[in-house]
C-alpha cells in the first residue's frame, strides 16, 4: 500500500511541475472551475496524500511494534481514496501528458487494492484457502513475502 501510494504522489508531483512550466502554454485556467485549478490539487489534493502517507508510515511503524489499530484507520482511508478525489476535477490533467494520469491513476487503485487486503486480513474476512488465491491477491512473489518472515522464522 505504502510503495503505490507514494507512487501517486510522485506522480502527482511531477504532473504538476510538468503543467506549470508550461503554465504560459495554458491560458488562464483562473477561469476555470476552482475544483479543477493545479493549485487546489496541489494545496489540497498532494497536501491530504501526503499527510496520508505519513499516517501510513506511523501506522507501518506500529504495527511492526504490534499495535494494528492505527493500521485499521488508515486502510480505510486509502481504501475510500477515490470518494475522497470526487470533490476535484481532473480536466487540467488533459494539459499534461496522459502517461501522468494513467499513473497517478494507476497507482492508487494499487494503493487501494492493497488497502482492502490489509483491512480484509486485519479483521479476519480471509478463509483458510483464500490469502493465497492469486485471483483475490494479485501475483505472489515468494521472493516478497520472505522479507515479512520473522528472524528464524522459514517459508517451510
Amino acid at each position: 500500500m505504502s510503495v503505490w501510494h507514494r507512487r501517486a504522489i510522485e506522480v502527482l508531483e511531477n504532473s504538476l511541475d510538468a503543467f506549470f512550466e508550461r503554465s504560459s502554454e495554458q491560458g488562464d485556467w483562473h477561469q476555470w472551475p476552482a475544483s479543477d485549478w493545479p493549485e487546489t490539487w496541489r494545496d489540497r489534493v498532494l497536501r491530504n496524500l501526503v499527510g496520508t502517507q505519513k499516517g501510513i508510515d506511523e501506522a507501518i511503524q506500529k504495527a511492526i511494534e504490534g499495535d494494528n489499530g492505527y493500521m485499521e484507520g488508515v486502510a480505510s482511508e486509502v481504501h475510500s481514496i477515490f470518494r475522497n478525489l470526487d470533490n476535484f476535477s481532473w480536466g487540467w490533467w488533459g494539459r499534461v501528458s496522459d502517461h501522468y494520469r494513467e499513473d497517478f491513476q494507476s497507482s492508487l487503485v494499487k494503493a487501494k487494492k492493497r488497502a482492502t487486503n490489509i483491512m480484509d486480513t486485519l479483521s479476519e474476512y480471509w478463509r483458510d484457502d483464500e490469502i493465497l488465491n492469486e485471483r483475490i491477491t494479485g501475483p505472489i512473489d515468494e521472493e516478497d513475502l520472505k522479507r515479512y518472515l520473522k528472524p528464524g522464522e522459514s517459508i517451510y
